[in-house]
C-alpha cells in the first residue's frame, strides 16, 4: 500500500483595527494625549505527515491455517517506504501492525479532523485479473494501534473516494473541489490545538474469490480545520 500525505492549512483573514485621537492644539503651549486600540486574529495552520512502518516489528500477522508464515514485501522499510504485505494467501485475514502514523501540528484550539480513504479501489497487475481492480471496501480495513490487535479484530473499512485521483492512481493526492471527503471516511477527530500523533493498524481480508494478482492502493490522509 502506498500513502501520500495531504496537508490543508485553513487560514483567516488577518484583521488590524487601529484607533487613534489626532492630538489637537488648545494652545500654543498644551496638547491633548490620544489612545490606540489593535483588534489581531492569529492565522491558524495545520500541519501533518504520514510514516509508514513507523514502528519496529512492523508488518503482517494471521494467515492461520494458510500454511505460510507472513512476511512484509521488499518495499517495506522502518520509518518510510511502503506497506507492503509481501506474499499472502487468498481466504485468510492479515493484520499488518504499525502500518502508518498521523502527526498532526495545528494551533487551532477548534482542533482537526483527519480522514483516510483510498485515491481508487485495488488495482491488479503482474498478472493483471479479470477485472483489473478489486473493491477495496470489501478487502483493506484500518483500526487504531494496539498491542491487543490480531487478524480478527473489529476493524473499519478504507473507502475509495469521491475525490478526483491526481497523479497516477492517486499518487499526487485528491482534488475535492470545493467539498471535502466523505464523512464515512473519516478516522480520527482532535479537539483542541497541539502536535499530536496517532497509529494505524491496517486488516487484509482476502476472500475466496479474489484473483491472484499483485494488488496496490494509495491511501490517502486529509487534515481539515474545524
Amino acid at each position: 500500500m502506498k500513502m501520500r500525505n495531504v496537508t490543508r492549512r485553513w487560514t483567516m483573514a488577518a484583521t488590524l483595527l487601529l484607533v487613534s485621537a489626532i492630538p489637537q492644539l488648545a494652545a500654543a503651549s498644551a496638547t491633548r494625549e490620544g489612545s490606540a486600540q489593535i483588534n489581531y486574529k492569529i492565522l491558524p495552520s495545520i500541519k501533518a505527515q504520514v510514516v509508514p512502518n513507523y514502528q519496529s516489528s512492523f508488518g503482517p500477522t494471521g494467515g492461520l491455517g494458510s500454511g505460510s508464515t507472513p512476511a512484509a514485501g521488499p518495499s517495506a522499510v522502518l520509518g518510510g517506504g511502503t506497506v507492503d504485505f509481501g506474499n499472502v494467501v487468498v481466504g485468510y485475514e492479515y493484520l499488518y501492525k504499525y502500518a502508518a502514523q498521523v502527526s498532526v501540528q495545528t494551533n487551532d484550539a477548534s482542533g482537526f479532523v483527519v480522514y483516510g480513504e483510498g485515491a481508487t479501489d485495488l488495482n491488479g497487475s503482474n498478472p493483471v485479473p479479470a477485472p483489473p481492480t478489486w473493491p477495496l471496501q470489501q478487502t483493506l480495513f484500518w483500526l487504531v494501534s494496539s498491542a491487543a490487535n490480531t487478524a480478527f479484530s473489529p476493524a473499519s473499512a478504507f473507502n475509495k473516494t469521491s475525490g478526483t485521483p491526481l497523479g497516477a492512481n492517486g499518487s499526487n493526492g485528491i482534488n475535492y473541489g470545493a467539498g471535502s471527503p466523505s464523512p464515512a471516511s473519516q478516522i480520527w477527530t482532535n479537539p483542541g490545538a497541539g502536535n499530536v500523533s496517532q497509529g494505524y493498524d491496517y486488516e487484509l481480508r482476502l476472500s475466496g474469490s479474489i484473483p491472484t494478482s499483485q494488488f496496490n492502493v494509495y491511501i490517502v490522509y486529509t487534515v481539515i480545520g474545524n
